[in-house]
């Protein structure tokens, strides 16, 4: 259950405090959350900003990490209460001060093996979370993934494998009858006769000329500059981890009035590979890029050293230049003096890991 810290109940004498209370060491590991959602808030809120910039670096992050068995999943699941709203969290925390709009979406993702978590279920977790928020379809996103799924699932339904996978149990059904009338919309502005069904081959290549040939049909969808190139190209999890930016561009068409910045908390990220094998890391980290809007906070065992030019190759976006928040890194609390910022978005909590260790011999 979120915000429960049995470790720190048993740690004390004191009878008047509960389970529910305990997890109150973390006052300076929450007071980096709101510092940094607020910059982040208002970076996305400021005139210019364009989930289109594929080249600014990105500030949308916060690492926590530390040794195994300091809390780093409470953190994570208490600062997803916390995130949600004031009846979940902790009352030494304080509340944060930030803007009425956009609406902060906390989604939580457990990266550990153990969990069964893949690409594509993080995807669909995402997804999910915005289709029982909002109740509207996010056409060109909707499209591609109906595309991909037909592709890489032939015969097997959504709906069946969102109930077998726990998911519809925890985000309700509202996904697939929401991809259903996108479909639908855009087989009737292309005056594709019938339901589209098993026709979705026949209706993105229609949606596809559409866009390029800029017919006023699918105005709306023309907007999304990538969409045609995402529709031609074969769907698989490597394009499927392109379509983020699909979903960021359909969250930026949003009216003022439902406006929504997601907040992805990635925990146990020291599970996604190893330094030779970053397969799933670095289709997260297209995530993370593809979704300037959104705010991610990993929690692992280890620093990400995204901003390590020697990765080049390993992952597609690397460098200080990139991600200058993950050059360095802070310790909250007495060890510090003042609020980490963007200059040092990877916070230690604990003592070092093995890891840091090596990286920080590695450097001198």
């Amino acid at each position: 259950m979120a915000g429960r810290d049995l470790r720190a109940l048993f740690s004390t004498n004191d009878r008047n405090v509960s389970a529910t209370e305990a997890f109150t060491n973390r006052q300076g590991q929450w007071q980096i959350v709101q510092a940094a959602l607020g910059e982040h808030l208002a970076r996305i809120t400021a005139p210019g900003f364009t989930v289109e910039d594929l080249e600014a670096p990105r500030n949308n992050i916060l690492v926590m990490h530390g040794v195994g068995g300091i809390g780093k999943t409470t953190l994570s699941r208490t600062l997803e209460a916390a995130i949600a709203g004031a009846e979940s969290r902790p009352a030494r925390w304080g509340a944060p001060v930030w803007p009425a709009r956009p609406t902060l979406l906390p989604v939580r993702i457990d990266l550990a093996r153990s969990a069964g978590v893949d690409f594509e279920r993080v995807v669909l977790t995402i997804r999910l979370a915005l289709a029982a928020h909002l109740n509207r379809p996010l056409p060109a996103f909707d499209i591609a993934l109906r595309r991909y799924w037909e592709h890489q699932h032939p015969g097997e339904s959504l709906e069946e494998y969102l109930r077998r996978g726990g998911l519809a149990a925890r985000f309700g059904k509202n996904l697939p009858q929401q991809m259903q009338s996108a479909l639908s919309d855009v087989a009737q502005a292309l005056l594709l006769p019938g339901t589209v069904g098993s026709a979705i081959g026949q209706l993105t290549g229609a949606l596809t000329t559409a866009i390029r040939e800029r017919r006023q049909t699918v105005r709306a969808l023309a907007g999304c500059a990538r969409l045609a190139d995402l529709l031609d190209v074969e769907p698989d999890v490597d394009a499927l981890s392109y379509y983020p930016h699909l979903l960021a561009w359909e969250l930026a068409q949003l009216p003022a009035d439902q406006a929504v910045a997601p907040v992805i908390l990635l925990d146990t990220f020291e599970e996604t590979g190893t330094r030779t094998h970053r397969d799933l890391e670095r289709l997260l980290q297209r995530l993370v890029w593809l979704m300037p809007g959104a705010f991610f906070i990993v929690t692992g065992r280890g620093r990400l050293q995204w901003a390590d030019p020697a990765l080049e190759g390993q992952l597609d976006w690397t460098g200080p230049t990139g991600w200058p928040g993950l050059v360095g890194q802070a310790v909250p609390g007495p060890r510090t003096a003042g609020t980490p910022t963007e200059s040092s978005r990877q916070v230690l909590i604990g003592d070092f890991s093995p890891e840091d260790c090596s990286d920080y011999l590695a450097r001198a």
